[in-house]
């Protein structure tokens, strides 16, 4: 079955946008008995953007503040997420929910993952003079023909969840010296420079945060992304709650606050217009609609609580980026912290 054609239509998300952060205030000032729930949100370029210190749209944004709509009780709270204090604070029993991640098992741990978006496979990003050097197989980038027949070196960011094809092509290349881990900014958005500057053949980015980022940046050497060969299928993402007896209940709640949301896909699925590239979402729209539609039909089940504190290995390191609150001013003006 054909998408029926979608017009790129930037109104509808911005008008909808501006009702949230309307119903948000309104509901702040009208309601001073909600209770606090507190997000830690990962600022990622049209995922999750953030100016004054404060979250303000990127298609996860909008889609948060469209699950809060339908929980009038509840008030967010937003901070800055860290990765290594994320998984300590979740292991302590402190009770909050974190978005927008991919599914780990370490990360299961110590919380309930509760899906919520779909995103377009994740892309390959090269500097688009360097095309004919690498191995495509129907205009696609062959991971495993990278690794044999080439000296291409690539990148991943030490903060970031990658998806599990592009993790086995890492460690295939790290093993031969043609891979390596980046530290900085959270979010990974300085590979990206790094690779139109030369110091990066190639890294991975989903098409969202790319856009966004040449946009917003000037680069040296135009950028290309390419599709992946080996990586064809939607990447499920989503937010986690502290695997307690609270997390539990608030996991529920928001998964049935997701079910009612993307239920209507008429106004969920055209934030994809505003926040994906054209190309992109109409490659994906039918796969898309219909993952929506079984999510919406489809309650997650959630497993028995852990008791806390949960016994983790301590983190290796808590030394980047803090877990600020975004009340604060950013960190810097260049690319800003990490799915």
């Amino acid at each position: 079955m054909q998408a029926a054609p979608r017009t790129r239509c930037g109104t509808l998300p911005a008008l909808l946008l501006g009702s949230l952060l309307w119903q948000s205030g309104a509901h702040a000032e009208g309601n001073a008995e909600a209770a606090i729930l507190e997000w830690t949100v990962w600022p990622l370029p049209g995922i999750v953007n953030v100016e004054d210190g404060k979250p303000t749209d990127g298609i996860t944004m909008v889609g948060v503040r469209m699950l809060m709509a339908q929980l009038p009780d509840l008030q967010p709270e937003f901070r800055l997420a860290n990765r290594l204090r994320q998984q300590r604070n979740m292991g302590m029993g402190h009770e909050f929910c974190s978005i927008p991640l991919l599914r780990r098992s370490d990360t299961d741990q110590v919380g309930y993952f509760i899906p919520f978006m779909a995103s377009t496979p994740i892309q390959a990003v090269i500097r688009k003079a360097d095309l004919a050097r690498y191995p495509l197989e129907d205009g696609r980038l062959s991971l495993q023909r990278l690794v044999e027949e080439t000296e291409l070196r690539g990148g991943l960011s030490a903060f970031r969840t990658y998806p599990p094809g592009i993790e086995a092509w890492f460690h295939k290349a790290q093993a031969v010296d043609r891979a390596e881990y980046i530290t900085g900014h959270q979010g990974g958005e300085n590979l990206l420079l790094m690779v139109s500057h030369g110091r990066l053949d190639l890294t991975f980015e989903f098409a969202t945060i790319t856009r966004a980022m040449s946009q917003r940046l000037r680069m040296k050497e135009p950028l290309l992304s390419l599709p992946v060969h080996e990586q064809r299928a939607l990447v499920e993402s989503g937010m986690y709650c502290t695997r307690s007896e609270w997390g539990r209940a608030m996991a529920e709640r928001l998964d049935q606050a997701v079910r009612t949301v993307v239920a209507d896909t008429d106004t969920f699925l055209p934030l994809y217009d505003q926040w994906v590239p054209a190309e992109t979402y109409q490659a994906y729209a039918t796969e898309l609609a219909d993952y929506y539609r079984q999510r919406a039909r489809q309650p997650t089940l959630f497993g028995p609580p852990v008791s806390f504190p949960a016994d983790l290995p301590a983190p290796a390191d808590d030394t980047d980026a803090g877990e600020n609150s975004l009340s604060e001013a950013p960190q810097s003006a260049e690319p800003s912290p990490a799915l």
